[in-house]
């Protein structure tokens, strides 16, 4: 739930504007002017923060972008202060009588375990803060993402936010295509690649072989959509599709019933009788997450263009 009151919305749309452009200069482009002079002549490499860590140089960057928010200094907010702590020191398992009175005091108290705690904590922080300070209005809420995902980007992250969860995906066409599904116009389509992001590795609750699953029903869902037929298996409602908008290229055909054959195979993910997860890596549910979702947008987008009646 968001804790930005309504009527802080445009304040905190001017502060996701600030952060986002320079006017005349793309965001992107001032991230390019700003490296460091070792980093432009190629004597010192961008920062980079694999999987597993959280280096001090992007707990840094966090930091300055979301401290002032979460407990602004100003009398008039003081409520609002007083509420993301609360909110923040329930989700560390700390005792809210214990709470500072004054916002320099609470970011001080944060602020020991944010530049302390273990990567995967510091990500746990990162994800419950980034979705407290989000405004509930669409449009600001989507911005305030992107401007956190320029920061994971800027200082060599391995995560992004994905459905405002961080996946590990730092490849933009990736992400875009992912993005894409999980806010499908198809609802249970957006609902699967959303489940598939949240069960990557290295999150908490990850499995991959589920997240393959959720990944092909992402396609299924989008096939059983477009057909009418919620029944239909993707091998099914490939077939029916191909009816209705025109035959798909036959290598991309058979690289799909391919794809969706080797998932339901005996030593695949989604037989019954097959439940450990050896053998089905983070990497697999990754290439799956993308594959899946760039397919179904593809869907979307082929059907919005090309309609005939079955011949």
């Amino acid at each position: 739930m968001a804790l930005i009151p309504p009527a802080a919305a445009v304040r905190h749309e001017s502060a996701c504007a600030r952060l986002r452009a320079v006017p005349g200069k793309p965001f992107a482009t001032i991230q390019r002017e700003l490296r460091k002079f070792s980093q432009r002549i190629g004597a010192r490499q961008p920062p980079r923060s694999g999987l597993e860590e959280a280096s001090p140089e992007l707990r840094t960057a966090l930091w300055n972008v979301l401290h002032k928010p979460a407990f602004p200094e100003e009398e008039e907010h003081r409520e609002r202060a007083l509420a993301h702590a609360r909110a923040m020191w329930n989700h560390l398992g700390w005792r809210t009588d214990q709470i500072p009175l004054l916002p320099h005091q609470m970011r001080e108290s944060l602020a020991v375990e944010w530049f302390s705690c273990r990567w995967p904590e510091f990500f746990d922080l990162i994800e419950f803060t980034a979705r407290t300070l989000a405004t509930s209005a669409a449009p600001v809420r989507q911005q305030w993402f992107e401007m956190l995902n320029r920061i994971l980007e800027a200082k060599g992250c391995a995560y992004r936010f994905i459905a405002e969860h961080l996946v590990p995906l730092t490849n933009t066409a990736e992400a875009t295509e992912v993005v894409r599904g999980a806010e499908s116009a198809i609802p249970a389509v957006g609902a699967h690649i959303r489940a598939a992001a949240k069960l990557l590795p290295p999150n908490g609750e990850a499995n991959p072989r589920n997240s393959i699953r959720e990944s092909i029903a992402a396609v299924e869902a989008a096939l059983s959509h477009l057909n009418g037929n919620p029944s239909a298996t993707l091998t099914d409602g490939l077939a029916a599709y191909e009816a209705t908008h025109g035959p798909l290229h036959p290598s991309l055909r058979q690289g799909l019933t391919l794809l969706y054959a080797y998932t339901a195979d005996p030593s695949g993910v989604r037989h019954p009788l097959i439940e450990e997860t050896d053998g089905v890596t983070g990497d697999d549910a990754r290439f799956m997450l993308v594959t899946c979702s760039a397919f179904t947008n593809y869907l979307l987008t082929l059907s919005a263009n090309t309609s005939r009646p079955p011949s």
